[in-house]
């Protein structure tokens, strides 16, 4: 086998690692950093707990006394807490970079929380438990979690966590442009292990100066020099201690490679997280990449195999939408009147839909445009449109177009929630365009999503892109708890009025 020869001038030993300035996360702000959104929930119900205890004990040095003692008023205030923490998305981990999101999410869950606190003590717990201890417990709830919040938000802001790569194919290459390209990020991608040896090896530390302008292209010495390659997997130990790695990234081209097994050993003995680039990447951004779509995706995914899920699902759908079907209706004759004197034409509007499968089906809403909107051939809505009518945008914005839609939830048709519907005009030209769209059909479409929460109202070919990376990952990890939080996050859009 030919061998590469080292010019006699080049040192045969990688230079050692430069110290790095970024200070080591420690202490009890290091320790928020890491918490699941599950931990903050349960910080937040002891907070709640604690406030209560003393709430009380206060009233009751006033000569204040109720039947119920304090776990019965804890469990009310926690319970109201963490449901409108969930509808206003203050346990997502995005409302931890920004102060504006901890205060505004904060406040609105304080105040949303009192309402439902209020509303189930005057329902059920009348005269058992105090409205008075309720808002001093949620005042010293606020007082007490949002400058913990704000701490965490330092913490994350000014120190990232360290990220190790195995191996340095062209997938570690798009996930050193993803995180250097993203605005925020708490990622910091440190380097690689050579995994599969020859030239990488080569060219670590110095060797790398004096071979790369001959095997190198300007493109790869930037990437070198932003990721370096830091050793080989005997090296690990050393590399984890050295350059305070937080979790090491298994890269898409390393997964087979015999050495990966004894390098992931070495990490998880070393007290280091493993992970490998594709579920990082979806942690990371919340969605799926669509090149990240193959046959191990699939196998992970198990997209088939949801048969308890889907007949939970199911009787959910069928309970909620009855349920809001009969809240609703009265409003119903109102909407369809006010469409009327606004616009001549019918107040519903049908329109087909792709389903599971590929279906085609009937697609029921409240009209929101002109009747001849669609003279010149069918088209996404635009910012702004002009199609749209006054009333029209007011019912867009505050989701109530959509009220018949539970019409078909309840014939099948669709679900609470899943990927939204798209025409079959738009389909054809979209599954040509990009590859996987069809994935989306094999769940039950909805009347809200993942995308929609995260992306909103798409209208282009780069918009439908982006809301088919967030549909693949609904699609790889859907859940009874997921479709649960995509639901009290979309009340909280409807609260708010965003679309």
């Amino acid at each position: 086998m030919e061998t590469l020869a080292l010019p006699a001038s080049a040192p045969q030993t990688s230079a050692p690692r430069a110290a790095t300035a970024q200070r080591p996360r420690g202490g009890w702000r290091g320790l928020l950093c890491t918490l699941s959104p599950s931990a903050w929930m349960f910080l937040d119900v002891a907070v709640v707990a604690l406030t209560v205890c003393v709430s009380q004990a206060v009233l009751a040095g006033l000569g204040h006394h109720w039947i119920a003692g304090p776990w019965l008023s804890a469990t009310v205030f926690g319970l109201a807490v963490v449901v409108a923490g969930l509808v206003f998305g203050l346990y997502e981990r995005t409302t931890l970079l920004s102060r504006a999101s901890i205060l505004l999410r904060s406040t609105l869950t304080v105040a949303l929380g009192i309402v439902l606190a209020f509303s189930l003590i005057s329902t059920l717990f009348y005269g058992q438990v105090s409205r008075w201890m309720g808002l001093m417990a949620f005042l010293a709830y606020a007082a007490c979690t949002v400058p913990i919040r704000l701490a965490a938000h330092h913490q994350l802001t000014t120190t990232r966590f360290r990220v190790l790569c195995l191996g340095g194919g062209e997938s570690i290459r798009r996930l050193a442009e993803m995180l250097a390209n993203r605005r925020r990020c708490d990622y910091e991608l440190v380097g690689y292990i050579d995994v599969q040896g020859g030239l990488d090896r080569l060219l670590a530390g110095r060797t790398r100066t004096a071979l790369a302008p001959r095997f190198r292209s300007e493109e790869a010495l930037r990437f070198e020099d932003a990721c370096p390659c830091l050793g080989r997997p005997e090296d690990l130990p050393e590399v984890i201690t050295d350059e305070r790695i937080d979790e090491i990234v298994v890269g898409l081209e390393t997964m087979s490679l015999p050495d990966v097994g004894r390098a992931v050993s070495l990490s998880l003995r070393n007290r280091c997280r493993v992970t490998d680039q594709t579920t990082f990447v979806e942690k990371l951004l919340g969605e799926a990449p669509v090149e990240s779509v193959s046959a191990e995706w699939f196998l992970r995914a198990d997209v088939q195999n949801h048969t308890g899920y889907e007949i939970v699902k199911r009787l959910l759908d069928l309970a909620a939408a009855a349920f809001a079907l009969v809240l609703t209706l009265p409003l119903w004759p109102l909407i369809a009147l006010l469409i009327r004197l606004g616009s001549p034409g019918p107040a519903i509007y049908r329109q087909l839909r792709v389903g599971r499968h590929g279906r085609v089906f009937t697609m029921y809403k409240f009209r929101t445009m002109r009747v001849d909107a669609e003279r010149d051939g069918p088209r996404w809505a635009q910012a702004n449109d002009r199609r749209v009518t006054r009333l029209g945008r007011l019912l867009r914005r505050s989701r109530l177009d959509e009220l018949p839609q539970l019409i078909n939830i309840l014939r099948g048709d669709m679900s609470l929630v899943g990927p939204r519907p798209e025409r079959p005009e738009f389909v054809r030209r979209l599954e040509d365009l990009l590859p996987h769209y069809g994935l989306r059909h094999l769940v039950t479409p909805g009347l809200t999503g993942w995308a929609q929460i995260h992306y909103g109202y798409g209208a282009s070919v780069e918009d439908a892109h982006r809301k088919l990376c967030y549909d693949l990952y609904y699609l790889k990890h859907r859940s009874v708890e997921l479709d649960l939080a995509i639901l009290i996050r979309t009340f909280g859009t409807f609260l708010l009025g965003a679309r």
